[in-house]
């Protein structure tokens, strides 16, 4: 077995065991399984033919679908109309090339050529290990199954009179559409087997993907009809229903999804008061997801998701804290090692927000092997233009919209903030998704809106990675550096107001 320790230096002391000197030591020790055969690393290869379509797209990006946002994206820059990756997997898995390759299937040791024509998006050649798996998924895709194609708790239509009216009125009604929606595509994925012949691996991957891609589109609307319709929804999904899904042999990128949805269903069984106790100490949460399921793949994928929930808001130090509980239950090599990537990404940034600032802001600025023809971002040339307006004070952005509830129901702490800092050096500014200017409250109580074009908003979600949700905060000192950003960053949270005097006094 060999160890993946790394010892960082941190001049921190945990809460359940004094460490060592000064040192945090990320134990990897009780990973299972053989690093030889986990920690071989999938080359990906890959030619454009007929780049002259559009000549101004200069990078090639796949994701690995994990629990955070920024790290999970890699870029490889078009040199000759060729680009080539290489990462460690861990594990046999799926990943995404967008908008060209919705899934690929790679595993440790694979080595993969891709040929594109930009001419035919839809026109994608495997080569290699696994080119035969691969271009029937594509295939899959292309074809057979749209993953979207869900309904759900936002699903509207007009009734006689004209008015919007939900769909499913209920959430019986709803769960019998999912459960009927559910044997279409397993009836078109019959279809698929029967007319592409797929090995007996890449069928079971399939129905893998098609059942979590329902049991994670069941569960959310579920706790909508909770939520907004006081309904008991409990008898419409059990935990253990799922539980198969989580095998460990293939993980399929939707799968982060469905074990976050279980941990939000396992939770919101509990009043206010008993989820308030168990944060208050990551080791009787790490206790309680324990005890929801007998998977142990689904068990260490929620433990994962809720520590990785603390980097995700930069909180380094409390997963410090905790990690133990983390170290002693999660041992699959991609969730115990892509979360040391995510660790070494958040603790690099926490000692230097310059670095991963400057990759942020500077997004679409020319690297050294591209040329003058990369695009300038609309969205981040705004960011700038805020930034370098007027130096020397604190900004924090709130990127919303007059549509999202958590939004509006931020504005009163925002105006709270606002007046509260009134002549200190803090800016208050809001991205608003929206639009058109209409009733949003303004710069009279020395909040700054911002209406973002189409342009703008398509501009910032790749950078920053919205579609996990808004409102998202974005925290800049007064040297123009992005010191935190993510939706932990809320108006009524305290420790926001914390962080701000710190830089205001800094």
């Amino acid at each position: 077995m060999t160890s993946f320790g790394l010892v960082l230096s941190c001049g921190h002391r945990n809460k359940q065991e004094v460490m060592d000197g000064s040192d945090f030591i990320f134990e990897t020790e009780n990973i299972k399984g053989d690093a030889a055969d986990y920690s071989r690393p999938v080359v990906i290869t890959g030619h454009i033919s007929n780049r002259d379509v559009y000549p101004k797209t200069t990078e090639i990006n796949i994701v690995c679908p994990f629990y955070d946002r920024v790290s999970q994206s890699q870029s490889s820059v078009i040199s000759d109309d060729a680009f080539d990756f290489s990462f460690i997997p861990y594990s046999p898995r799926t990943i995404s090339m967008p908008p060209f390759i919705e899934t690929m299937m790679v595993c440790p040791g694979d080595s993969i050529h891709v040929e594109l024509d930009f001419a035919d998006l839809g026109k994608v050649v495997y080569s290699g290990k696994g080119a035969d798996n691969n271009k029937k998924l594509n295939e899959f895709h292309m074809g057979y199954y749209l993953s979207k194609d869900w309904p759900g708790f936002s699903n509207m239509h007009e009734d006689s009179l004209g008015k919007l009216v939900r769909t499913y009125k209920n959430a019986e009604e709803f769960s019998e559409a999912a459960k009927q929606s559910l044997a279409h595509h397993l009836s078109r994925l019959d279809d698929f087997i029967s007319e592409k012949q797929p090995s007996k691996e890449l069928a079971i991957l399939c129905r893998k993907e098609i059942e979590a891609d329902y049991y994670s589109a069941l569960i959310n609307s579920l706790l909508l009809y909770g939520q907004y319709g006081q309904e008991d929804v409990s008898s419409y999904f059990r935990i253990q229903d799922a539980e198969h899904l989580f095998s460990g042999d293939y993980i399929n990128s939707n799968l982060f999804e469905l074990s976050s949805q279980i941990r939000y269903w396992s939770l919101d069984a509990l009043d206010r008061e008993e989820i308030g106790s168990l944060y208050a100490d990551y080791s009787s949460l790490v206790h309680f997801l324990k005890k929801a399921t007998k998977n142990d793949i689904l068990r260490q994928m929620m433990i994962t998701d809720e520590f990785n929930q603390l980097l995700e808001a930069n909180n380094v130090d409390r997963f410090e804290d905790y990690f133990a509980s983390f170290n002693d239950n999660v041992t699959f090599p991609l969730l115990k090692l892509s979360t040391r990537d995510r660790y070494m990404l958040k603790k690099a940034y926490q000692q230097n927000p310059q670095i991963l600032s400057d990759a942020i802001l500077k997004a679409d600025k020319p690297r050294d092997s591209q040329n003058n023809l990369v695009k300038e971002n609309e969205g981040l040339k705004l960011l700038r233009e805020i930034i370098t307006q007027e130096k020397g004070k604190i900004v924090y952005i709130t990127i919303g919209a007059k549509w999202c509830t958590a939004s509006l129901n931020n504005i009163p702490y925002q105006q709270r903030l606002a007046a509260d800092y009134q002549g200190k050096p803090l800016r208050i500014v809001n991205f608003y998704l929206d639009s058109k200017p209409d009733d949003v409250n303004s710069i009279a109580l020395g909040i700054e809106n911002y209406h973002l074009t189409d342009a703008q908003r398509l501009g910032f979600d790749p950078i920053l990675h919205l579609g996990r949700g808004i409102p998202f905060f974005i925290l800049i000192d007064k040297d123009g550096v992005i010191v935190d950003f993510g939706n932990h960053l809320r108006a009524s949270n305290p420790t926001t107001r914390d962080k701000i005097d710190d830089y205001i006094e800094k």
